[in-house]
């Protein structure tokens, strides 16, 4: 009787490790990349002066403890009006190769009558 549950049992312990050590393709690392505002935030910019934003970088780390710069895959949504006093957002995004997203990042912009 013993005999009949061994079997079993190793088959099953086997295939057991066999599937947990298997790596689904294309998982990615799962790090979540990071977004660096550079420059002032919040930012005080003159009226009617053309905006220039300080921009932002991004990294992202590899699971074997590597960091790449992935800046140039930063979106930005920029919707400064220098025309008009107000507050304004620059917004930064950024996605990984493995499709993890960082978390966004904001850029308050005021524009204020200038001397």
């Amino acid at each position: 009787m013993k005999n009949k549950l061994i079997i079993p049992l190793i088959l099953f312990i086997t295939l057991l490790s066999v599937f947990s050590s298997c790596k689904k393709e294309d998982a990615g690392d799962g790090t979540v990349p990071e977004i660096v505002v550079l420059g002032l935030n919040p930012l005080y910019w003159a009226l009617d002066v053309p905006y220039v934003d300080a921009g932002a970088v991004a990294f992202d780390f590899t699971s074997e403890g590597d960091t790449l710069n992935i800046t140039n895959k930063i979106v930005v949504t920029n919707n400064v009006d220098v025309s008009a006093v107000g507050n304004y957002d620059v917004v930064y995004n950024v996605t990984d190769d493995s499709g993890v997203a960082a978390e966004q990042k904001t850029r308050n912009v005021t524009i204020v009558i200038g001397k």
